[in-house]
């Protein structure tokens, strides 16, 4: 059975600026598709495009040409298709002299869907029941950010618009709001798009990725896939430098101060062995290392900028 399509645009493009003014093409013909029942990063470099997609897709701004489909219906044609929608976008916003949870119980309200039990849930799950009474005034950046996790999910949303969820969050936080995440799809059927520029992070938590820069999706598909293939192998032997000989009339090598790094899969693991020791070499170990999504990340957004 085909997954149901959470997000969908089609040519969608925003210029700012009028005639005869400089004007800036921030999003240029997008077409997305996000299938629902996933989390879906979209990455891109600072002035990509991702701030002013993301206020498109919830209809903030109007786009300067191109439709937005929210799970079949125009966003703007129909606007109450944004009850199945919660976003947190750009740091949360609350009133500072309100704890947590009125904070929490005014926006239940404010939004018709208050329930005391759910607010209750929703701060447990954050990590924030034990603060729930102090005023959002002491909270730190990534204790407001936990909030307005919570505030989105206070209408229990089939989809969740994500900008920098873990921004101010220590390791241990953001651990706590990754399993978050992944259960909210896991096991609540969710579909979760995520703009986040850390690239660990969203290669743990993401099922599928966008990236955009200067406008244009210039790579998307499944985590997995756009790293298949790219792995190097991580070398270590004796005497390193005819080790680094030996290699490079066959692959590429970057020689460091106790390894080498081979540009080669991880079937070529037995035929790298099998060359270094006929040349009488010492191997002590081979571990393969795939790309992380960083690495993808940086290549593809350089490769953009050369062709510009």
């Amino acid at each position: 059975m085909t997954a149901e399509i959470a997000i969908q645009t089609v040519n969608l493009s925003k210029t700012f600026g009028r005639r005869g003014r400089k004007r800036i093409e921030a999003v240029k013909h997008l077409n997305l598709e996000v299938r629902a029942g996933q989390v879906y990063g979209f990455l891109g470099p600072n002035g990509a495009g991702k701030s002013t997609t993301i206020r498109m897709l919830l209809d903030l701004i109007h786009p300067t040409a191109g439709d937005v489909y929210l799970y079949g219906q125009h966003v703007h044609r129909h606007h109450e298709v944004l009850r199945r929608v919660g976003a947190l976008v750009e740091g949360a916003t609350f009133y500072n002299f309100l704890s947590g949870r009125r904070n929490l119980e005014v926006l239940a309200r404010t939004a018709n869907c208050y329930d005391p039990r759910r607010i209750e849930q929703l701060l447990e799950q954050v990590g924030l029941a034990e603060r729930a009474n102090q005023r959002v005034k002491g909270y730190s950046t990534g204790m407001k950010q936990r909030l307005g996790l919570a505030a989105a999910l206070l209408s229990d949303p089939d989809l969740l618009i994500l900008d920098e969820p873990t921004n101010g969050l220590d390791p241990g936080g953001m651990h706590e709001i990754r399993t978050f995440i992944r259960r909210l799809v896991d096991e609540q059927g969710k579909t979760v798009f995520l703009s986040s520029h850390l690239l660990g992070e969203v290669e743990q938590v993401c099922d599928r990725v966008a990236i955009i820069n200067l406008g244009e999706i210039v790579r998307e598909g499944a985590v997995d896939e756009l790293l298949a293939g790219k792995s190097t192998l991580r070398v270590e032997a004796r005497p390193l430098q005819r080790a680094a000989e030996v290699l490079r009339e066959h692959w590429p090598v970057v020689t460091n101060e106790t390894w080498l790094t081979v540009s080669a899969a991880h079937e070529d693991s037995p035929h790298v062995v099998r060359r270094l020791v006929e040349a009488g070499v010492d191997v002590y170990q081979v571990a393969a290392q795939r790309q992380t999504l960083e690495e993808y990340f940086l290549a593809v957004v350089r490769e953009k900028v050369g062709h510009a």
